[in-house]
């Protein structure tokens, strides 16, 4: 018999690094634009390699998935939407202002927690809100009084549909991992592809464009995307989506750090630093204040439990 455990403690310590590095998401989209790859195409690019492994998986696991992809679907929708108006945030607007809009998602994935998945919020995860939105105003308020554009308005809806979609995956938990995110991926790529041609004018890639950025976007999409989103997809399993999203602020220090450093139109004030300190404050009052669940425990087929 095979006992298999996991830890809330191990699914957030997942999302919290997996989250991290997708801080620097936003460099193989501003590379692909040196490319001559411009707009949401970048996107669109950068998520279709990760499509072939996890056809393949899905093929091996046919009949494992059979009867769950309704809710695959309806899990991917929302996720893929989520990533897709993110990274077209990021495309449309500047780095830090995308991220931060899309981290707006803590206080909709509270939401959520209460009225859907019936849970209560503890005090330390409102500290740990109040903490997380002042840090972000603060960031804000470092960067002048640049009116909102369609890439901040993006962001903000980036958030809303990415922690429907969290939800989901907390109350669906027994859809199949590598279902669900095949189809986050195929409606990131349409999404990505729908935004651009409503936003901006239509780019048409030229095939020889596409093949010289082919090598180095299928390592980043199938060796880099693929796995951090596949943590954090099953992370979700086992923790609620409100600490999901806190726990994803690491992605906001990343960002802003990297993006500080290597765009010098980004770099941060003394103000915005005291920021990206409360961000990481309230993930550290999340992480440290939420009561410890057990640990979830599953038997594999043919097993009980001794």
């Amino acid at each position: 018999m095979l006992l298999k455990f996991s830890s809330p403690g191990t699914a957030s310590a997942a999302v919290f690094i997996a989250a991290a590095f997708w801080g620097v998401y936003w460099i193989p989209l501003r590379y692909l634009e040196q490319q001559g790859v411009d707009g949401t195409s970048a996107v669109a690019l950068l998520s279709m390699p990760a499509l072939l492994p996890l056809i393949l998986v899905v093929g091996l696991q046919w009949r494992l998935h059979r009867g769950y992809w309704g809710r695959a679907l309806l899990i991917g929708i929302f996720t893929g939407l989520g990533i897709a108006l993110y990274s077209s945030g990021v495309v449309y607007s500047s780095v830090v202002r995308a991220t931060l809009l899309f981290y707006l998602t803590p206080v909709w994935a509270t939401i959520i927690e209460i009225v859907w998945l019936k849970e209560k919020a503890a005090w330390p995860r409102w500290l740990a809100i109040v903490g997380g939105l002042s840090g972000m105003a603060i960031l804000l308020s470092g960067n002048g009084s640049e009116p909102l554009n369609i890439g901040d308005l993006l962001a903000f809806f980036s958030g809303i549909f990415w922690a429907i979609g969290a939800a989901m995956i907390k109350r669906f938990d027994s859809v199949p991992l590598a279902g669900m995110t095949l189809c986050q991926f195929t409606v990131t790529v349409l999404a990505a592809a729908l935004i651009g041609y409503l936003v901006s004018s239509v780019n048409y890639l030229s095939m020889a464009k596409v093949v010289s950025v082919l090598p180095i976007i299928s390592l980043v999409s199938i060796l880099a995307i693929l796995p951090i989103v596949l943590t954090i997809i099953w992370a979700q399993k086992f923790i609620n989506p409100g600490r999901v999203g806190l726990l994803m602020m690491s992605e906001v220090l990343v960002a802003v750090i990297t993006a500080s450093i290597l765009l010098p139109d980004e770099r941060m004030t003394a103000i915005e630093w005291s920021g990206a300190v409360l961000i990481i404050a309230a993930c550290l009052i999340e992480v440290f204040a939420t009561p410890k669940q057990k640990p979830k425990l599953t038997l594999d087929h043919g097993g009980s439990a001794a």
